[in-house]
């Protein structure tokens, strides 16, 4: 852990999107950020290509297909942008340098080195939002652990590369 943490950077820039975020506009500004035309052909094009597993997951779940491509169009434009921040940096920010969320942020960066180990994921090589969520879904650490589902059967839940996984963990 002393060795990991030598190499986590507290960054300025994340607490200052924190202070600043997008998603405390009002519905009528947040709105047009989400209603263009490219999202919503990009979710035409997403729902085509998973159609079959959108219906398998919805026969799983009960999650109609349409709620499922919208979370993953809000969340990441159906993967085009899924984050630029190392997510160990953003929850060790936020946790030790952001006091006002401190307590969440530090249980959310236990949660990401659990995660990390139960996964076999690299800790230094997660990108993720300025907040620490990741992969396609944007899931924060906590709800990965909680939430994510091996949808495909494969023996891991990835939410960054396995569509599988991703829609059966949104649903």
């Amino acid at each position: 852990v002393e060795r990991l943490f030598k190499q986590v950077k507290p960054q300025q820039k994340i607490i200052d999107a924190m202070t600043r975020p997008a998603e405390g506009l009002p519905w009528y500004k947040y709105r047009p950020i989400f209603l263009k035309e490219a999202r919503i052909k990009g979710g035409v094009k997403f729902w085509k290509e998973n159609a079959a597993l959108l219906a398998k997951v919805e026969a799983t779940y009960g999650v109609p297909p349409e709620i499922i491509v919208a979370i993953i169009g809000v969340e990441t434009r159906y993967g085009q942008y899924t984050g630029k921040h190392r997510v160990i940096d953003a929850v060790a920010t936020l946790g030790f340098d952001y006091p006002k969320r401190g307590a969440f942020f530090t249980s959310e960066l236990e949660q990401f080195l659990l995660l990390a180990r139960e996964e076999g994921l690299d800790p230094l090589g997660i990108y993720g939002s300025y907040a620490g969520a990741m992969g396609m879904p944007q899931f924060i650490s906590s709800s990965y652990r909680n939430y994510a589902v091996d949808f495909n059967g494969n023996g891991k839940r990835d939410l960054f590369n396995e569509k599988a996984d991703i829609i059966g963990s949104v649903a």
